[in-house]
């Protein structure tokens, strides 16, 4: 990535447990939403998945960038998180609807980042 001289956290910058907790809640929800997509792709019936995996992956890469603009204090992540919340939502509404361990998981995980965005902003 960049050198340390580059960094754009500021010097003085520690993390708090609730940013912790965010953090955790992003990076849960974008893994178990790849690993829904992952499995989705031997499901039989993957046109009726289609939807959910869509979500799954806007889902993941959306909490991956709401977490690098939570973990470097961007003046903006308020607004990343709005949308995140929003779309984790869309997610687990979607995944609840498959039934199995990874969309079980993926729906519960959406849940919790979604629950973690909504009280940060």
């Amino acid at each position: 990535m960049f050198p340390p001289s580059y960094s754009t956290a500021p010097a003085h910058a520690e993390m708090l447990p609730r940013q912790q907790v965010l953090l955790d809640a992003l990076f849960t929800c974008a893994t178990a939403c790849n690993e829904f997509i992952a499995y989705s792709w031997n499901e039989p019936n993957l046109p009726s998945r289609a939807r959910s995996m869509r979500l799954g992956r806007d889902c993941a890469d959306l909490c991956q960038l709401a977490g690098v603009f939570v973990a470097r204090g961007s003046e903006h992540f308020r607004y990343i998180l709005r949308e995140c919340a929003e779309l984790c939502r869309a997610c687990a509404d979607e995944t609840t609807q498959h039934p199995g361990d990874f969309s079980r998981r993926c729906t519960d995980a959406c849940r919790m980042a979604e629950d973690a965005c909504r009280t940060s902003y």
